[in-house]
């Protein structure tokens, strides 16, 4: 099952967090929440402060502690989405730094955060200024990749190019060289019958027994080989003969 902040938040909210005991006598920090918990529950692991002691050395230390391993610094600048980590710094919202879970806003001055020793020894979700934010990190399991955009055909034939047929009709129908032919000036000229499959009912039903007048289409899916721009002609190697670009339509792979 997928993770979700949503149901991080539901499992602690109100619950009082201890990972390592320390410091004694006040053993329910911020960091307990987020780096003993959050981290490892996110796909990472829990990471000590090595500089100060203060959590702000998660920040200022981001490119050896491992926390870009599971994370993405998004920055200061990029809007907030429900499960970002923020760190502040030494600042007047909080003396001694902080790091607490973006939860929601009402606004650019009444923003809310999920975390623990703010100021109680529970997990809370409590407004807290914003200006002292030193960094901005986002769960990569909760980063929301856009797709890679698909390229469509153009439609404009070139060698390579994957097609597929147009509809087109019977103008007239031959016996030759041991193989029945029809005739269509749209399409080309004379096609092999055994090329092409009926796709209407135009004689009662579409049982591939061809009749002028009968709508037909290429039966299969190709691939240009030559091109002839001045007669609007392209070679498909699978039928071995040329014909009219106009009655194919470029595809996918062929697709």
């Amino acid at each position: 099952m997928a993770k979700s902040y949503s149901d991080f938040k539901l499992k602690y909210l109100g619950k009082s967090v201890d990972v390592d005991g320390f410091p004694a006598g006040s053993i329910y920090q911020c960091w307990d929440l987020v780096s003993g918990v959050y981290f490892p529950y996110i796909g990472g692991r829990t990471i000590s402060c090595t500089k100060t002691g203060y959590v702000l050395d998660i920040a200022t230390q981001r490119k050896t502690n491992g926390i870009l391993d599971f994370c993405i610094d998004v920055g200061l600048k990029e809007t907030l989405q429900a499960g970002d980590i923020c760190i502040w710094g030494k600042c007047a919202a909080c003396p001694k730094s902080h790091i607490a879970i973006y939860d929601h806003d009402k606004g650019q001055n009444a923003v809310y955060f999920l975390g623990q020793n703010q100021p109680y020894n529970y997990v809370n979700v409590k407004q807290i200024d914003t200006s002292g934010i030193i960094a901005v990190f986002r769960p990569k399991i909760f980063v929301k990749i856009k797709p890679t955009p698909v390229k469509k055909p153009d439609q404009i034939l070139t060698v390579g190019s994957k097609v597929v047929s147009n509809g087109f009709y019977v103008e007239r129908l031959r016996y030759r060289k041991k193989q029945w032919e029809l005739y269509n000036a749209w399409a080309g000229g004379w096609i092999p019958t055994k090329d092409v499959d009926e796709v209407d009912a135009h004689d009662g039903k579409k049982d591939n027994i061809l009749h002028v007048g009968s709508g037909v289409a290429f039966s299969g899916k190709y691939t240009v080989s030559k091109v002839n721009t001045k007669q609007d002609t392209v070679y498909l190697k699978e039928l071995g003969y040329w014909v009219k670009s106009r009655c194919l339509i470029e595809t996918k792979d062929g697709k």
